[in-house]
């Protein structure tokens, strides 16, 4: 079975694949504003300008569905397979049947639809910069070009308080290309790991689980780290999934590192009712 330690090496090196992608995205962006801004207004230049932009987000969205399509998948089966070799019973075939099926495409769908909504707010974004380059030549051929130059060098440095892709999600978080990447690719490629386990083991027959413990987690993490939970809250006298996803911590969201295993309960059933381990 693989220790947590391999599970952390394994979800980091899919989600690196997207982030390095992201990272490339970003820089073909940046090099096309900042060629924007110091254009001069011309507008056939601006215009292909826009267009290698509206390029580098189309190849983006198109890698980002290629790895929900993929990676996601991947590191489901990975946490379905990790629920088997903690589990006892053998009845279970090794196959990824309908339901697996539909909740694997459930996460990718899920998280390509934020990388989604993030090309749209930087698409937003980067349409103003373009916008308000037009608007300042227009300017200058009224105002002068000391006046246009100046007014640039302005929008240079507010762009460069957040990054020229930065922008700022409904919640008020402000992120940067890289950043939001990071967050939404590093729980995708935990949550499918986790949900890959979690339905397996509930396959077995399990309903009771154990979180691992780390010693970087956070203080609202570090509550739950070794607390006996109900998958499904069918077992009186625990608390459940549901209950630690909505207690307003970290754990099991955005950044969270935590897997599960058999609680040491379920394991003293299984050897009693089987006689004997099959690990």
């Amino acid at each position: 079975m693989k220790t947590e330690d391999q599970i952390l090496q394994l979800t980091d090196a899919q989600a690196e694949n997207l982030i390095r992608l992201y990272e490339r995205g970003e820089a073909r962006i940046e090099k096309q504003i900042n060629r924007a801004l110091l254009s001069g207004g011309d507008p056939e230049y601006l215009q292909a300008l826009q267009a290698n932009v509206k390029t580098a987000r189309a190849d983006l969205l198109a890698g980002s569905r290629e790895w929900c399509q993929k990676s996601v998948p991947y590191l489901y089966r990975e946490g379905v397979a990790y629920a088997d070799d903690m589990a006892f019973s053998t009845h279970l075939s090794a196959g990824f049947g309908t339901v697996h099926q539909q909740a694997a495409s459930a996460l990718a769908e899920a998280t390509y639809s934020r990388m989604v909504d993030m090309d749209g707010v930087i698409g937003r974004r980067v349409d103003d910069v373009f916008r308000a380059v037009q608007l300042e030549a227009a300017e200058g051929a009224v105002l002068g070009s000391e006046a246009v130059q100046q007014s640039a060098k302005v929008m240079k440095e507010k762009l460069a308080e957040r990054g020229i892709t930065g922008f700022v999600d409904r919640l008020g978080r402000q992120w940067s290309m890289r950043t939001y990447t990071e967050m939404a690719v590093h729980q995708a490629t935990m949550d499918s790991f986790r949900e890959g386990t979690r339905l397996r083991l509930l396959e077995h027959g399990y309903d009771l689980v154990v979180f691992s413990s780390h010693s970087k987690a956070c203080p609202s993490c570090q509550r739950w780290e070794g607390v006996t939970v109900s998958l499904t809250g069918n077992t009186p006298g625990y608390p459940t999934l549901a209950e630690v996803r909505s207690g307003g911590g970290h754990m099991l969201g955005p950044n969270c590192r935590h897997v599960y295993t058999l609680s040491p309960d379920e394991r003293a059933r299984d050897i009693k009712s089987n006689g004997n381990r099959r690990r």
